[in-house]
Parts: structure tokens; C-alpha cells; sequence
């Protein structure tokens, strides 16, 4: 996924359409670009975690065994350098023509120095993200259902921020690429001091998430439960009142 969003988040952004960016357009095809590998690694392999706070959240609320987070992580992080050499190998000569700029590896915001904002909306992305991860599993559905819906929801959030922060959501999809740009072309713009930002503000924002959903849960679950066991006992007194008829 990181290998094919990356590229593709490329090609769309600066081949297909360079004359007129357009946020859904962009947010359409990021979306495709998880669904394609979600769909195929979920039916092969029964997993689609592509993002380490994924992972962790994951592993956090034991759905998933420790180790098989670390696996995850590195080969996410893998995944990651080998799209930016795919990116550096496919595209390179007309990469060359045009002026060197990151954003054709990592998440450029529209406004670098506004750091308040893009941290909120980097919170709010994947607060948004881990939430639906969590009640999904709550949720009786299809699992190509679900990654239909996750990937919709991807496209939204993706429309929406975008244009502000760059989506990154991911610190593996934003600080792989551009150590990869900051080793191949230009360390001095790499942007190294803004990376905090779609480092930590995906990290917040997964334990803002989990948080949400376990408090969520709990109410939900609790509330579920204390009205079914008072019909339980409504009806167990109706019994009772029948056979003393």
C-alpha cells in the first residue's frame, strides 16, 4: 500500500492532472490505493495494517501478538523506502526537469510554519482512523465491507486535510521518504523540523483514539447489557406471576 499510495499520490499529483489540483481527485485515488492492496492482503493474508500506530493500537488491545506488531512496523517501513525508490527509479528523468521539491516524497503542508494547525488536523485525522479501527471490530459485517467503509472514510478525511497538512497520518509513509529524500537529494529541504508534526500528531492522536473508543465501549456496552438483564428479570417475574396463577 505504501508503495502504491506513494507512487500514485505522484503520478496524480503532478502527470495526470498538472494544470488544476483537485483535493477529492487526490483523496479518490489515495482511497483506491488502500483499498486495491487492503482487499488483496486481507483475502491472502487475513491482515491489512499498513500505519504503526494501526499496529500498536492493535497490539495494545491484544488483537494482535507483539511480535507480529514489530514485524509489521518493519516491513511497513520497508514498504515505505521501497516506494520512494520506485518513485526515484520510475519517474526519475522527469522528476529532473522540474524544480526539486519534497513534496514529491513527503507531506508538504500548505503553510510549514503554522505548526498548531497542521498538529490539530494530523490529531484529528487519525483520531478519526483509529476510531473506526476500534468499532469495527465491534461491528457484524463482511470484512470487505469494512475495508470498503475504511477506505471511504480515507477518501474524506484525506479530501479535507490534505490541502492543509499533507495527510500523512503515518509516520512511516511521511519520515521514510523524506530521510530517503533528505540522503538522495537535499538535506537542507527536508523540512527536518516540521517532521515532528506528522510524527507525533498521528502518535496523540491514536491514544486519543483508543481512549475515546474504550470509554465509548464501555458505556455502550454496559448500557446494552443492564437493559437486556432487567428484561431478563422482567420476564423471569412474569413467570413467576403465571405459575402462581
Amino acid at each position: 500500500m505504501l508503495s502504491l499510495g506513494l507512487v500514485t499520490s505522484v503520478i496524480i499529483n503532478y502527470f495526470l492532472f498538472p494544470k488544476g489540483q483537485n483535493r477529492f481527485i487526490t483523496g479518490f485515488y489515495w482511497g483506491i490505493s488502500i483499498l486495491i492492496p487492503s482487499l488483496l492482503t486481507t483475502f491472502f493474508f487475513g491482515t491489512a495494517e499498513y500505519n504503526p500506530v494501526v499496529s500498536l493500537t492493535l497490539a495494545v488491545n491484544h488483537q494482535i501478538h507483539w511480535w507480529l506488531m514489530i514485524g509489521e512496523v518493519i516491513t511497513q517501513i520497508l514498504g515505505a523506502w521501497l516506494a520512494s525508490l520506485t518513485v526515484k527509479a520510475v519517474w526519475s528523468k522527469w522528476l529532473a526537469s522540474l524544480p526539486l521539491n519534497l513534496n514529491f516524497y513527503a507531506t508538504v503542508p500548505r503553510d510549514v510554519n503554522n505548526w498548531k494547525r497542521n498538529f490539530k488536523w494530523e490529531i484529528i485525522g487519525t483520531f478519526l482512523i483509529i476510531v473506526n479501527t476500534e468499532m469495527q471490530n465491534d461491528i457484524n459485517a463482511q470484512w470487505w465491507i469494512k475495508t470498503l467503509f475504511s477506505s471511504l472514510l480515507m477518501m474524506i478525511i484525506i479530501s479535507i486535510v490534505a490541502p492543509i497538512t499533507g495527510a500523512a497520518f503515518n509516520p512511516t509513509r511521511d519520515l521514510v521518504p523524506r530521510f530517503f529524500f533528505s540522503r538522495t537529494y537535499d538535506k537542507r529541504l527536508s523540512q527536518w523540523k516540521y517532521a515532528v508534526v506528522p510524527f507525533l500528531g498521528p502518535i496523540i492522536g491514536a491514544i486519543l483514539g483508543i481512549i475515546f473508543s474504550v470509554i465509548f465501549s464501555h458505556l455502550v456496552y454496559k448500557s446494552w447489557w443492564q437493559m437486556h438483564f432487567h428484561r431478563y428479570e422482567l420476564k423471569q417475574l412474569m413467570k413467576y406471576i403465571e405459575l402462581i396463577r
